[in-house]
C-alpha cells in the first residue's frame, strides 16, 4: 500500500526510498557486470555496497526516524534493523561472507597482509537472492530503475540484470512488470 494522498502525490519517505533503491540497483548491476568480467575484488566491494544500500533503502521506507548517512556500514546490524522494522517481521538472511570482518569493503580496496577475500561460486545467486528478498519487503515500487530495466526500457541494464539471474521472473511477477 502506498501513501499516496487524495491529490495523488508521493510521500516524502517513498521518494527517498526510490532514490536509495535506485542507488542500490546501480551497485547491484555493477557487481553483476564486474563478476561477469572476472573482476572479483571490485565485484565483491560493489556487491557489499549494493546490499548495504538496499537495506538502507528499506529502512528509509519503514522507519521514518532512520538516517541512512548515520547508519554505518554494518550489514549485520542493518539486517537486524530491517527484521525489526519491516512489515511482517521478515526472516531475511545475508550470507555472512558479504560482511565478515568487512573484508568486502576493506580488503578489496586496501592490501592487507594475511587477509584475502573469498568469492564463492554461489556469489551471484546469493547476491540476486538477498537483493530480491530485501527489495520485495517494500510494497512501494513506483518508477524505479529496476522496474524500467525489467520492462526492457533500459536495455543494457536488462541484459546485465537477467544474465543467469534466477530472480528475474520472481521480481517481474511481484512488481507486475512485463517485458515491453
Amino acid at each position: 500500500p502506498s501513501c499516496l494522498d487524495v491529490m495523488g502525490t508521493i510521500a516524502e519517505h517513498e521518494m527517498a526510498y526510490v532514490a536509495w533503491q535506485n542507488r542500490a540497483f546501480r551497485f547491484y548491476v555493477g557487481a553483476r557486470v564486474l563478476y561477469g568480467s572476472k573482476l572479483y575484488a571490485p565485484a565483491a566491494y560493489t556487491a557489499a555496497m549494493a546490499i548495504e544500500l538496499i537495506l538502507k533503502a528499506t529502512l528509509v521506507y519503514w522507519d521514518r526516524t532512520f538516517v541512512p548517512t548515520e547508519g554505518g556500514h554494518g550489514v549485520a546490524k542493518l539486517t537486524r534493523m530491517v527484521k525489526n522494522k519491516a512489515g511482517g517481521k521478515p526472516s531475511i538472511e545475508v550470507p555472512t561472507y558479504f560482511y565478515h570482518e568487512q573484508r568486502y569493503l576493506m580488503t578489496t580496496r586496501y592490501p592487507t597482509n594475511g587477509k584475502g577475500v573469498l568469492v564463492p561460486g554461489t556469489f551471484l545467486d546469493d547476491l540476486d537472492q538477498i537483493f530480491a528478498d530485501v527489495l520485495l519487503l517494500v510494497p512501494f515500487q513506483h518508477n524505479t530503475e529496476l522496474r524500467h530495466s525489467l520492462a526492457g526500457r533500459t536495455r543494457d541494464a536488462l541484459l546485465h540484470l537477467r544474465k543467469g539471474n534466477k530472480q528475474v521472473r520472481r521480481l517481474r511477477a511481484a512488481l507486475g512488470v512485463k517485458l515491453q
